[in-house]
């Protein structure tokens, strides 16, 4: 997108300054952690780095509102969520999980993380990079068309595990996760194949974003439909009970809106972004309610009082015990996992089913599937040294990312940059799971080349706006 309206300077500035700070908060955190119990160590660390946070968003904000609709951004924030967030609130039954030693070193793994991630991206320039991935423009009807081809393509692998049958696709959305119909097997067969179709569904928030920011250009009848669309993509990603998945849905419609509405203004952006944090907020937390149980049964189920995650950051800790005492680093093993995972097993029968030493079995659980974030994935790997290069890694290549939509004026652009945004935070989770999500993406920048190249673009608002401050 078109940065005449803030130069590069301040952009490398706000992006200097915001690391500095994040880095410094890391480093001031680690140095001062307690050491009398696992919740004390974790709560220092989440009240810690919260307020670097804070003070770098501050030093961001600079440059407009539409200077936060950023990968880097988003992928501090998902490990935040994924990692600290929920110590805001007070864990004490941590404590009989893991001794302060482990929540030390568990702590000091994820700070390397934040820090990891900031200075990464002071490893890309800020020049224009739009030539390596400009596309060509969609009218309305264009935009209408690919929204009901993603719309068809996507839910077809449910729709026919149900006989086309809508008021059993939505019973099975009630029951607890993995148990429909469509539900993908373990290691997969040629069936699987559409299944990994049905990943298109990604695209329909920002593509709905893009419509809704543009509603003028389509009729009653195009606009209705969008919504009921949207609606039950919407449905769907919450009765999944898959935190990520809706928040990402979520988080892509809001930034297409936010990044493609014209003359959008600050009160604008601030009364639409609020009531999207309104509904993450409700949503994650009854999603916390019924996950395991299925939403038909949210009735039936009781509110926790503490506000609780994964605690992702304690099983980073506990392996922090394990590796490489116990087990030896994995190396590369994990980083080949994940590029070899969008391979179908049909094309590939012999494709690893995965990890020599899956975290389950390091910790000695069974029956449980347990995350750990691509921090304890890479400590598995190599200990701090690699939490930090792979830190480095997701930093520069959000940076990167962060070039194709900034250096692009045409809408459509926009919709492939803000698609990636699940991959983006789905691998602060697990970066087994990042390949195989950037795939309907890479088919979306596809679609762009092929169908619409030599298309002249657009007018189109930029991120970074001065009339959005």
């Amino acid at each position: 997108m078109n940065l005449a309206a803030v130069s590069d300077a301040d952009r490398r500035s706000a992006r200097l300054g915001s690391t500095i700070v994040i880095v410094a908060g890391a480093l001031i955190t680690a140095i001062f952690l307690p050491s009398e119990d696992a919740e004390g160590v974790f709560t220092a660390a989440a009240y810690g780095v919260g307020l670097a946070l804070a003070a770098a968003m501050f030093i961001e904000l600079q440059n407009g509102i539409r200077s936060l609709i950023r990968v880097d951004l988003l992928l501090i924030f998902a490990l935040y969520g994924l990692t600290l967030t929920e110590f805001l609130f007070g864990q004490p039954t941590v404590n009989r999980m893991v001794s302060p030693e482990l929540a030390q070193n568990g702590a000091y793994a994820v700070l390397v993380g934040f820090a990891g991630i900031a200075m990464g991206r002071l490893f890309v320039p800020l020049h224009d990079a739009s030539s390596n991935f400009e596309a060509g423009e969609l009218n309305a009807s264009s935009v209408f068309f690919i929204f009901i081809v993603l719309a068809f393509l996507g839910y077809l692998h449910i729709f026919l595990a149900v006989n086309f049958d809508i008021f059993e696709a939505v019973r099975q959305m009630l029951l607890p996760r993995f148990s429909q119909s469509w539900s993908r097997g373990m290691y997969g067969d040629a069936a699987a194949l559409l299944y990994e179709v049905g990943a298109l569904i990604n695209l329909i928030p920002p593509m709905s974003g893009l419509i809704f920011a543009n509603a003028k250009q389509y009729s009653m009848a195009q606009k209705i439909l969008v919504v009921i669309v949207l609606a039950f993509t919407a449905f769907y990603g919450f009765s999944s009970g898959t935190r990520n998945v809706f928040v990402t849905y979520v988080l892509t419609f809001t930034g297409v809106y936010l990044i493609t509405k014209p003359q959008l203004t600050q009160r604008h952006a601030l009364i639409f972004g609020s009531a999207m944090v309104v509904l993450l907020f409700v949503g994650i937390t009854l999603m916390l309610q019924f996950r395991t149980v299925g939403l038909g049964q949210l009735a039936s189920t009781t509110s926790s009082e503490a506000f609780y995650v994964d605690l992702n950051i304690v099983n980073i800790a506990q392996l922090t015990a394990v590796f490489p005492d116990l087990y030896g680093y994995l190396g590369l093993e994990i980083p080949i996992n994940a590029l070899v995972r969008p391979i179908p097993r049909v094309l590939w029968a012999d494709k690893p089913t995965g990890l020599s030493v899956p975290i389950e079995a390091a910790l000695g659980v069974q029956g449980l599937t347990l995350s750990c974030t691509y921090v304890g994935e890479a400590y598995m790997s190599g200990g701090l040294v690699a939490v930090l290069i792979a830190s480095l890694i997701f930093g520069s290549a959000a940076e990167m990312w962060n070039r194709v939509g900034f250096n692009s004026g045409r809408p459509f652009m926009k919709i492939v940059y803000v698609s990636g945004f699940l991959c983006a935070a789905v691998s602060m989770r697990s970066m087994l799971s990042m390949f195989p999500l950037m795939l309907p993406t890479i088919a979306l920048w596809i679609v762009g080349n092929l169908w619409l190249a030599g298309t002249p673009p657009t007018a189109s608002p930029s991120i970074i706006d001065r009339q959005d401050r």
